[in-house]
């Protein structure tokens, strides 16, 4: 008895021995924020990580752990300083650095998150997942061709579905449609079940004027999602493509009753009525999608014309001066803006536009420029 009372004493000094030198260390703390951390509960985890790093401000993995709860508790800021504490402590840390660049990401920081993202892959080449990051960072801050090799070098290691729908998505930003096409379709081999690829691929298949193909795979698409009013005016601007008018305004109005704050169905009916010489209803239509999304470029420059149609000659400069506010260098916009100032008596105002239309690469305007300029 008195050896089973002596072996019970040592035993419940070594707990407490340990236990005293957990919270001193702030172990303890550690494992308790731990165990909360799985649980879901981030904000008392993050109370028990906060101990343990004011007991031990050097402990890399307590200042990791404290960077994850509180992205999870969407405080991106502060899991960057943590992160950057680890990093300073073991600048070898490749997840640190993926980890920082995946907040920077959220934050909108895309050339930081790039940065960290590269470091990461400079420790360790391997790091499959953070090619495919690095990729979507890219994409995001229009580096296209950067994020295809990115992509491409994710793929080589691992094909994945969400991999060569993401390469696609960049292939079809760089008008590369036939490449996006081959991804999309790799894509349906490994899923064919999913409404997007087929969504995606009708659109690169418009890029590339293949109209009954993409129209095909808008079909498809509502066969998983038949409420869905992009879909529908995705097929219409493939049956405006073909002329196909009666189609086109009928997946058009449904659309618009499907969701009637989307704006692209809006504009594609007015272009559709403006291919119909129906100037005043295209008018209305343009005035609605620009409603719903104040900078939409290409709805200011049709409604310019439609204006001008009508003769509303000070509307359209309007619509073309916010047009050209919203994209300087797009060539044609100068010249449609230099045929409105012709009617306005701006003679000087007019050739400006049509020679800067020129400087950017159209050839429109160099006829009117030797009759009325010079």
């Amino acid at each position: 008895m008195k050896h089973l009372r002596l072996t019970l004493t040592i035993v419940i000094s070594i707990l407490l021995s340990f236990s005293a030198y957990s919270q001193k260390t702030g172990e303890n703390y550690y494992k308790k924020g731990t165990a909360k951390s799985i649980a879901g509960q981030y904000k008392e985890a993050l109370e028990d990580f906060d101990k343990a790093i004011k007991l031990s401000p050097e402990e890399v993995t307590y200042l990791f752990a404290r960077a994850a709860v509180k992205s999870e508790l969407e405080d991106y800021a502060g899991a960057i300083q943590d992160y950057t504490s680890v990093i300073e402590l073991k600048p070898d840390y490749a997840e640190a650095y993926f980890y920082r660049a995946y907040a920077k990401d959220v934050l909108e920081n895309f050339e930081g998150a790039i940065k960290d993202y590269d470091k990461a892959i400079k420790i360790n080449p391997d790091y499959l997942q953070a090619y495919h990051n690095r990729a979507t960072a890219k994409d995001k801050s229009g580096d296209f061709s950067g994020a295809v090799e990115d992509y491409s070098k994710a793929i080589l290691s691992k094909p994945d579905y969400f991999t060569y729908i993401n390469r696609g998505k960049a292939q079809y930003e760089l008008k590369d449609y036939a490449s996006a096409i081959r991804d999309y379709d790799k894509a349906v081999e490994v899923n064919a079940n999913d409404v997007e690829v087929y969504f995606l691929r009708g659109y690169a298949k418009t890029g590339s004027k293949d109209f009954t193909g993409a129209i095909k795979d808008f079909e498809k698409a509502l066969e998983f999602k038949p409420e869905d009013a992009r879909i529908y005016n995705g097929r219409a601007v493939n049956a405006l493509a073909m002329n196909d008018f009666k189609a086109a305004f009928h997946d058009l109005n449904y659309a618009i009753e499907l969701k009637w704050d989307y704006e692209e169905p809006y504009y594609n009916r007015g272009f559709a009525r403006s291919e119909l010489q129906d100037f005043a209803l295209a008018l209305n239509d343009l005035n609605k999608a620009i409603e719903l999304k104040p900078d939409y470029f290409e709805a200011y420059y049709l409604r310019g014309i439609m204006k001008r149609k009508l003769n509303d000659f000070k509307g359209d400069l309007l619509d073309f001066n916010k047009a050209i506010e919203l994209k300087p260098d797009f060539a044609d916009l100068y010249y449609q803006r230099g045929i409105s100032k012709t009617k306005t008596g701006d003679k000087e105002g007019a050739c400006e536009d049509f020679n800067k239309s020129i400087k950017l690469g159209s050839s429109k305007a160099e006829q009117i420029i030797k009759d009325f300029c010079n």
